[in-house]
């Protein structure tokens, strides 16, 4: 292993196992002190690393933490749910520094054109955070799309109908910044993921979106220790049909319009339970508002009814714990997890001062102004 690939694992290692001492990370990498005492002081140049406190190591003086500065750069995440708009900016850590909503009104019916829009918001935004560009390692979006290829398709009773549109080319040729597009519901279980501890789990995640029109859509990921389940073309846990027009909850009482629309959503989710045998369903209803607690217990019991009756096994159901934007949490995180599973890349940009690229994408040049 060379230099390059020791100080890129150091990173790695920092990221995942927090602040260590040099002892740690000595026995980590499997390095020598004066071999480790140059990487140190390399990434500390960089300010890719910083002292963080001191530690009691056995049988000597206190010793001196180091841990990644989750500052050296920062993740953008966005949450396209037209015509909200979700967006976070996240350190190396996943820590939220700021975040904002905005309602996009007039015509979305022009991709091209709504994607513009979109990529001079986020610009905006950051210069008035006084966020350089080039301090961006790059932006994650979740949309409610289907993906084929290099394209995503978005249509729905309360969306705007878009066909194979190459957004992600669309919003790097924009930004001047990498980018990085999942889907909304896988985005918002890596959030609850990390935040809540599953990563040790296999969880089905359930996401229950309200619409423009007063209707309510269901979408689902599976978690596999920590890991999204893609599909073969980044659409799996896509429910077809997961939905509830308004007319079958329109002047319900809440318990009435809960009771209705577990009724109809149910299938799904015991099917999904069947063939995915999760350890954890995670349902997040938040969007829903005042529906949001009867529909979780709602489900709850529907599943419990369908455990007395099938030997499928014991399952935990709990109520989302990351509620505020976890879709655009989740595509900065995305971003981070990306940008760690390559750290060389980080590196080589603080070295160079150039502008950062995701492994397999072409170089990026910053845009001027």
């Amino acid at each position: 292993m060379g230099r390059r690939e020791k100080s890129a694992e150091l990173l790695r290692i920092l990221w995942r196992n927090g602040p260590l001492t040099r002892r740690s990370m000595e026995n980590l990498l499997h390095i020598s002190r004066p071999t480790l005492d140059k990487l140190l002081k390399e990434l500390s140049r960089y300010d890719l690393l910083i002292p963080w406190g001191k530690a009691k190591e056995r049988g000597g003086r206190p010793a001196t933490l180091f841990r990644l500065n989750p500052q050296a750069r920062l993740a953008l995440g966005v949450d396209l749910e037209l015509p909200g708009l979700y967006l976070v900016v996240a350190d190396l850590l996943g820590e939220v520094l700021h975040e904002r909503e905005i309602h996009l009104s007039g015509d979305l019916s022009s991709p091209r054109e709504t994607l513009r829009r979109i990529s001079q918001l986020l610009l905006d935004w950051l210069a008035e955070l006084g966020i350089p560009r080039e301090k961006t390692i790059g932006v994650g979006v979740g949309m409610p799309a289907f993906f084929e290829r290099e394209t995503v398709t978005v249509k729905g009773e309360n969306l705007p109908t878009w066909i194979r549109v190459p957004a992600k080319e669309i919003l790097t040729q924009e930004l001047g910044i990498p980018v990085k597009i999942g889907h909304d519901v896988h985005l918002m279980a890596l959030a609850e993921s990390k935040r809540a501890g599953l990563d040790e789990k296999i969880v089905l995640y359930l996401a229950f979106r309200s619409g423009v029109r007063g209707d309510v859509r269901m979408g689902a990921c599976l978690l596999v220790r920590g890991e999204i389940y893609h599909g073969a073309h980044g659409n799996g846990g896509t429910l077809h049909g997961a939905f509830v027009g308004p007319e079958g909850i329109r002047g319900k009482n809440v318990e009435e319009a809960a009771r209705t629309i577990v009724e109809k959503l149910s299938p799904h989710i015991v099917q999904a339970i069947a063939l995915l045998d999760p350890e954890v369903v995670v349902i997040n209803a938040e969007e829903l508002g005042e529906l949001s607690g009867p529909v979780i217990h709602c489900v709850q019991e529907e599943i419990s009814a369908v455990l007395r009756e099938e030997p499928i096994g014991p399952v935990e159901v709990r109520r989302a714990r990351v509620v505020e934007a976890p879709g655009a949490l989740g595509a900065a995180m995305a971003v981070i997890q990306e940008l760690f599973t390559y750290p060389e890349a980080l590196i080589e940009e603080v070295r160079a001062g150039e502008s950062l690229t995701f492994a397999g994408s072409q170089p990026l040049r910053k845009k001027e102004g």
